[in-house]
Protein backbone atom coordinates (compact mmCIF):
# COMPACT_ATOMS: atom_id res chain seq x y z
CA UNK A 1 0.00 0.00 0.00
CA UNK A 2 1.36 3.43 -0.92
CA UNK A 3 2.23 5.91 1.84
CA UNK A 4 -0.59 8.27 0.80
CA UNK A 5 -3.14 5.48 1.19
CA UNK A 6 -1.73 4.57 4.61
CA UNK A 7 -2.03 8.20 5.73
CA UNK A 8 -5.60 8.43 4.38
CA UNK A 9 -6.57 5.29 6.26
CA UNK A 10 -4.90 6.58 9.42
CA UNK A 11 -6.83 9.86 9.23
CA UNK A 12 -10.12 8.06 8.67
CA UNK A 13 -9.38 5.59 11.47
CA UNK A 14 -8.56 8.40 13.92
CA UNK A 15 -11.78 10.14 12.91
CA UNK A 16 -13.69 6.91 13.54
CA UNK A 17 -11.99 6.50 16.94
CA UNK A 18 -12.86 10.06 17.96
CA UNK A 19 -16.43 9.38 16.88
CA UNK A 20 -16.55 6.16 18.91
CA UNK A 21 -15.33 8.12 21.93
CA UNK A 22 -18.08 10.70 21.39
CA UNK A 23 -20.69 7.97 21.02
CA UNK A 24 -19.65 6.04 24.11
CA UNK A 25 -18.60 8.93 26.35
CA UNK A 26 -20.33 12.13 25.15
CA UNK A 27 -19.80 13.86 28.50
CA UNK A 28 -16.07 13.13 28.46
CA UNK A 29 -15.83 14.21 24.80
CA UNK A 30 -17.63 17.46 25.65
CA UNK A 31 -15.33 18.08 28.60
CA UNK A 32 -12.28 17.46 26.39
CA UNK A 33 -13.38 20.20 23.98
CA UNK A 34 -14.77 22.57 26.61
CA UNK A 35 -18.48 21.96 26.07
CA UNK A 36 -20.75 21.14 28.96
CA UNK A 37 -24.33 20.29 28.04
CA UNK A 38 -26.88 22.22 30.12
CA UNK A 39 -29.77 19.93 29.26
CA UNK A 40 -30.47 16.44 27.93
CA UNK A 41 -30.58 17.78 24.37
CA UNK A 42 -27.01 19.05 24.78
CA UNK A 43 -25.76 15.58 25.67
CA UNK A 44 -27.65 14.18 22.73
CA UNK A 45 -26.05 16.78 20.46
CA UNK A 46 -22.58 15.80 21.65
CA UNK A 47 -23.32 12.13 21.02
CA UNK A 48 -24.82 12.82 17.59
CA UNK A 49 -22.25 15.27 16.25
CA UNK A 50 -18.98 14.39 18.00
CA UNK A 51 -19.99 10.73 18.06
CA UNK A 52 -22.27 9.55 15.29
CA UNK A 53 -21.21 12.03 12.62
CA UNK A 54 -17.48 11.52 13.13
CA UNK A 55 -17.81 7.75 13.44
CA UNK A 56 -19.95 7.49 10.30
CA UNK A 57 -17.62 9.67 8.22
CA UNK A 58 -14.53 7.75 9.27
CA UNK A 59 -16.23 4.37 8.83
CA UNK A 60 -17.57 5.31 5.40
CA UNK A 61 -14.16 6.36 4.13
CA UNK A 62 -12.59 3.15 5.46
CA UNK A 63 -15.36 0.91 4.13
CA UNK A 64 -15.46 2.37 0.63
CA UNK A 65 -11.75 3.19 0.29
CA UNK A 66 -12.93 5.84 -2.13
CA UNK A 67 -10.50 8.71 -2.63
CA UNK A 68 -13.43 11.14 -2.83
CA UNK A 69 -14.54 10.02 0.65
CA UNK A 70 -11.04 10.59 2.06
CA UNK A 71 -10.85 13.98 0.31
CA UNK A 72 -14.27 15.05 1.62
CA UNK A 73 -13.28 14.02 5.13
CA UNK A 74 -10.00 15.93 4.78
CA UNK A 75 -11.86 18.99 3.50
CA UNK A 76 -14.13 18.84 6.54
CA UNK A 77 -11.13 18.77 8.89
CA UNK A 78 -9.51 21.60 6.92
CA UNK A 79 -12.68 23.69 7.15
CA UNK A 80 -12.72 23.09 10.89
CA UNK A 81 -9.10 24.18 11.24
CA UNK A 82 -9.66 27.28 9.10
CA UNK A 83 -12.76 28.31 11.06
CA UNK A 84 -10.92 27.84 14.36
CA UNK A 85 -7.92 29.85 13.13
CA UNK A 86 -10.24 32.61 11.92
CA UNK A 87 -11.91 32.64 15.33
CA UNK A 88 -8.54 32.81 17.08
CA UNK A 89 -7.34 35.64 14.87
CA UNK A 90 -10.55 37.66 15.18
CA UNK A 91 -11.29 37.10 18.86
CA UNK A 92 -7.89 36.23 20.25
CA UNK A 93 -6.70 32.70 20.58
CA UNK A 94 -5.56 30.98 23.69
CA UNK A 95 -3.18 28.05 23.40
CA UNK A 96 -5.92 25.40 23.52
CA UNK A 97 -7.57 26.97 20.47
CA UNK A 98 -4.32 27.02 18.51
CA UNK A 99 -3.55 23.43 19.53
CA UNK A 100 -7.00 22.33 18.38
CA UNK A 101 -6.46 24.11 15.05
CA UNK A 102 -3.09 22.40 14.68
CA UNK A 103 -4.65 19.00 15.40
CA UNK A 104 -7.45 19.61 12.88
CA UNK A 105 -4.95 20.83 10.29
CA UNK A 106 -2.85 17.71 10.86
CA UNK A 107 -5.90 15.51 10.36
CA UNK A 108 -6.64 17.37 7.14
CA UNK A 109 -3.08 16.81 5.92
CA UNK A 110 -3.30 13.07 6.58
CA UNK A 111 -6.45 12.84 4.49
CA UNK A 112 -5.47 15.27 1.73
CA UNK A 113 -2.00 13.91 0.90
CA UNK A 114 -2.12 13.48 -2.88
CA UNK A 115 -1.94 9.96 -4.23
CA UNK A 116 0.61 9.42 -6.97
CA UNK A 117 -0.91 8.85 -10.39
Amino acid sequence: MELAHVLHHLGAFLTLCLGAFGLLRPGAAGHLIGLEPRARLGGSELRATYGGLFAALGAFALATRDEVAFTALGAAWLGSAAARMGDALLLGGERRIWRAALFEGGMALLLLVPTPT
